[in-house]
């Protein structure tokens, strides 16, 4: 559980999720631009987010994602 606490702070700080059933990838930073790890089932990477654009980086497997929500958007 110690390992996986730290999973649960970049998901508070950048707002990132990824929901794989509906294949979307849901962005809510509080703290302005950023680049942070996102580790799914199927692969991982990064997901960047400079003014006000997300955008994801697959660096191993895939991460299938439909749609990004971006929640700071008005």
């Amino acid at each position: 559980a110690r390992a996986m606490a730290s999973y649960g702070l970049l998901q508070g700080l950048t707002g990132v999720r990824y929901d794989a059933v509906d294949q979307k990838l849901y962005v809510d930073s509080k703290v302005g631009d950023f680049k942070s790890f996102l580790s799914t089932e199927t692969g991982f990477g990064t997901v960047s987010y400079n003014n006000g654009k997300a955008t994801l980086d697959v660096v191993y497997g895939s991460i299938p994602v439909k749609e990004i929500i971006d929640k700071n958007e008005n």
